[in-house]
């Protein structure tokens, strides 16, 4: 008889590998040198043969682990103790992944089988007539005896093995997930389930990765194959070497991608080099960085219901065009210049208001007088004073447009600068607050006064009111300063609205 501290003897016999049923696993993981342990039963040739048969044993693989469960039955073998000395080389048992009995995905248990005598007679009648006695679907075929799997064990009926190919490697999880390292089969060769992709753009052995999670196999027999199924899994991934994946779009509002040709998916009918990700929700989360994504021929959203952007500062877009709406042909308009060139407007309008008003005609006696109905021309000038002064309230504080793509001008950087709230105006409007550059000033003089080069407008005394009104400024002329109350402005001899006139220094 053998001492080959590498075997274990059994019932006279020297084995370096041995069958165990799985009676308990420790998740605790109190003993840091020993995770993964379970306790196991060695089993004879035809069961429990000796009294010293409860061993525990460890994980034989230290990075790829499959938990057993209560009732699976492990292969154990020796290997060396991380407690060594001088004398000798210790040995603890070790146990590999679980034993295919039952040759499923689900669970292979086997429990009691270590309860059983010798003469293959069961101690106990069996009770169990279901799945949960470790036998799927085979229960009367088998030696049983009154033991079920680990109670803590969701056991399902609805997980089945998926299909195999030449050549192919999968990784099968308990509960409907796998991996797939596939390839686009020889189709000449017939399977009992054909391949959900085809050859597309590539080759008969062209590689093909399938992270399925959740399928939803309906009236299937037992442990027959299935296939993974885009469109009915919970979720997957799929990455292709030009196969061929169909699958169903959630969304048909595609108006706007089909305008924009960004439909190479559709024309090249699901087939190229492509990452399929496909589940009920799909969540991104960039916890720390950036999100990116990069396309040579377009970036394409489409939903049912909407599409929402949030940002806590800023959302920008940048094109040699941008549209709302499916080949728009009308432009926005520039709010800044849009407002100027309304305020422009009010001015023209006030000016030949003023004209109106102070208009005389030749008669047989003499000049005429102004009109009778001067005071209604003086009502419309300042409505139309009153419109121009709400102008900037037009001004939206959220979208900002530029004239071109590739961002503002430098002129439309210092015009954006000079304008902003509230917008300068020319002609006795509104100035901003604060020094203002000479070349404002300047317009602005002239557009004031007969003798531009004389009268200088200074922003030292310039008041806001509500935001926007002007309520002093200060002109000079070199030898004493004209204080003027902007607020009824109009640019005309000095006379007042009533066509009085008035002592230098009061309102205008």
């Amino acid at each position: 008889m053998s001492l080959d501290p590498q075997k274990t003897i059994i019932a006279g016999q020297n084995y370096e590998w041995f069958p165990a049923e799985v009676l308990n696993v420790d998740f605790s993981g109190k003993d840091k040198e020993k995770l993964y342990t379970l306790y196991c039963r060695i089993m004879g040739a035809f069961g429990s043969q000796t009294s010293f048969d409860v061993i525990q044993a460890r994980a034989l693989d230290a990075n790829i682990k499959n938990i057993p469960i209560i009732g699976e039955i492990v292969l154990v073998t020796k290997a060396p103790t991380p407690y060594n000395s001088a004398a000798g080389t210790a040995q603890e048992y070790y146990y590999s992944n679980p034993v295919s009995v039952q040759s499923s995905v689900h669970h292979n248990g086997l429990p009691g089988v270590t309860d059983m005598s010798p003469d293959r007679s069961p101690k106990v009648q069996p009770v169990r007539k279901d799945a949960q006695d470790g036998i799927t679907n085979k229960v009367k075929q088998r030696l049983l005896v009154n033991k079920t799997i680990d109670p803590n064990f969701a056991e399902r009926l609805d997980v089945y093995p998926i299909q195999p190919y030449s050549g192919d490697i999968i990784f099968e999880g308990r509960w409907g997930q796998s991996i797939r390292f596939g390839s686009t089969i020889d189709e000449r060769r017939k399977y009992p389930q054909s391949p959900a992709w085809k050859k597309g753009l590539g080759e008969t052995g062209n590689p093909i990765l399938i992270i399925s999670n959740g399928t939803n196999p309906k009236n299937k027999p037992f442990n027959e194959f299935i296939l993974e199924n885009i469109d009915e899994d919970d979720a997957s991934i799929w990455m292709t070497s030009g196969q061929q994946v169909k699958f169903t779009e959630a969304s048909k509002v595609v108006a706007s991608i089909q305008s924009k040709k960004i439909d190479l998916y559709k024309k090249n009918d699901y087939k190229g080099n492509q990452v399929i990700v496909s589940s009920d929700r799909i969540i991104f989360n960039a916890k720390k960085q950036e999100l990116i994504g990069f396309s040579k021929e377009g970036v394409g959203f489409s939903s049912e219901k909407g599409i929402s952007l949030d940002a806590g500062q800023v959302v920008e877009m940048e094109s040699k065009k941008i549209s709302l709406g499916i080949n728009a042909i009308s432009p926005a308009l520039l709010g800044d210049r849009t407002i100027e060139w309304l305020s422009d407007l009010c001015n023209v309008f006030a000016k030949v208001l003023d004209a109106i008003a102070a208009q005389t005609h030749p008669t047989g006696t003499g000049p005429s007088g102004v009109p009778i109905n001067v005071g209604q021309f003086y009502t419309a000038k300042s409505n139309i004073l009153q419109l121009q002064s709400s102008l900037d309230d037009l001004a939206s504080k959220l979208v900002f447009l530029n004239k071109s793509p590739g961002g503002p001008s430098e002129s439309d950087v210092t015009d954006a600068k000079q304008k902003t709230s509230p917008t300068y105006i020319k002609s006795g409007q509104f100035v901003d607050e604060g020094d203002q550059p000479k070349s404002v000033l300047d317009s602005i003089n002239k557009e004031l006064g007969p003798s531009s080069d004389d009268i200088i407008l200074t922003a030292m005394d310039i008041e806001k009111v509500d935001g926007i009104k002007i309520d002093m400024i200060s002109l000079y002329d070199g030898s004493k300063d004209l204080d003027f109350g902007l607020g009824d402005l109009t640019g005309d001899d000095g006379n007042d609205d009533t066509g009085e006139e008035v002592p230098d220094g009061g309102p205008v």
